[in-house]
């Protein structure tokens, strides 16, 4: 085995692709994302920042890879000076992980850096955390996914959890509404408004939204900033899965925006159909198959901070589930909530935990050596 720093050796970058499909080839929940190494080559183009790292075998095949970045600046709720690990794929071989961490551990030191945190592919906005299971049901679509044994092998080198997360399903949407729906009303009287997506002005959209998330979310665990056109570039494929009576605005008395609820069909075994092709047949399955959807994913909720307590998250979400319900979706996924954000409530009393999810953190020695 040699480990291979794709700034010296890029030719190696097909292999650096190649390894997802060996890891995930008789995975039968694996979503195949469609060919594009051209955006994957474009994270490490600074040398400064990024080192893109590669496993081989002596024949040299793929066996582990990983991506080392050292963040422009401090996440929120972070004192120490970090870097961060993502982009990880591996084969179940804790050797070669060591081997790995070890060389992002040595090159990481170099450069001042007292702590590793991962799995994060450059920050929050982007892939981030383990999912911890349990595995014996499908992932929802745009869930965190990895095989079982990562967070073990992780754990192992010894990393430890720096933060948890949790997604909760509601089987019957139904039952949630009647509790939420007063929120919805109480907001109504004072004078509150709620419009929903125009995808006809998509990027204009997408603006209020940006700049409602950089507002609301600026004070959320290892919060970063990024920028608008990175934002949009985030959501710049999303039309096919995106539904106008899913995505509800807040406006307060002045007609300004406060809030959003961010939520989605969904169209995991659509995706999965595509088997990472875009060819017009593999669209046609992806049509086809958007009928078996059964759950509202509620992706994203926030209210301006003036406007905490008041009722508007309830609200929003109830007019989520609402319009779900009404498009034929009888159940939902509350995704990706922090153990402590209060949004876990915002169920109508009706969810049962799904899925739980580790972001894991390692101390660095000022030897070179992790801690």
């Amino acid at each position: 085995m040699r480990i291979i720093d794709l700034h010296k050796e890029p030719e190696y970058w097909p292999r650096f692709i190649e390894l997802t499909d060996r890891v995930y080839e008789d995975d039968p929940f694996y979503v195949k994302q469609p060919s594009d190494p051209e955006k994957l080559i474009a994270v490490p183009k600074r040398p400064d920042n990024r080192l893109p790292l590669l496993a081989v075998t002596d024949d040299n095949m793929p066996i582990a890879r990983l991506i080392v970045t050292i963040p422009g600046e401090i996440p929120v709720g972070e004192s120490d000076k970090i870097g961060l690990i993502g982009f990880f794929e591996s084969l179940d071989n804790p050797k070669t992980v060591k081997s790995i961490f070890d060389r992002a551990g040595a090159w990481l030191t170099e450069r001042g850096i007292t702590k590793i945190v991962g799995p994060m592919d450059g920050d929050t906005w982007h892939k981030y955390r383990f999912n911890v299971g349990p595995h014996d049901r499908p992932p929802f679509l745009m869930e965190p996914y990895n095989p079982p044994y990562y967070p073990k092998l992780w754990e192992e080198y010894g990393f430890e959890p720096l933060a948890g997360y949790l997604s909760r399903h509601i089987p019957e949407l139904a039952g949630a509404l009647p509790g939420l729906e007063k929120f919805y009303k109480r907001c109504v009287r004072n004078g509150f408004s709620f419009r929903s997506f125009r995808k006809a002005d998509y990027n204009s959209e997408l603006d209020i939204l940006y700049d409602l998330s950089r507002e609301i979310f600026s004070e959320n665990f290892y919060y970063t900033e990024i920028t608008r056109k990175s934002f949009r570039e985030l959501y710049a494929r999303a039309g096919a899965i995106i539904r106008e009576d899913l995505i509800w605005f807040a406006l307060d008395l002045n007609k300004q925006y406060c809030g959003f609820a961010f939520a989605l069909p969904d169209y995991y075994e659509a995706v999965r159909s595509l088997r990472g092709r875009t060819d017009i047949f593999s669209k046609l399955r992806f049509i086809f198959n958007r009928r078996k959807a059964r759950d509202l994913n509620v992706k994203s909720l926030g209210v301006l901070k003036k406007y905490q307590g008041s009722g508007l998250g309830p609200a929003l979400t109830y007019k989520a589930y609402l319009e779900g319900f009404n498009l034929g979706f009888p159940s939902a996924n509350m995704c990706l909530i922090h153990e402590a954000n209060s949004s876990a409530r915002l169920d109508g009393g009706r969810s049962e935990l799904s899925r739980r999810y580790l972001l894991y953190q390692k101390l660095l020695r000022t030897d070179g050596v992790t801690r």
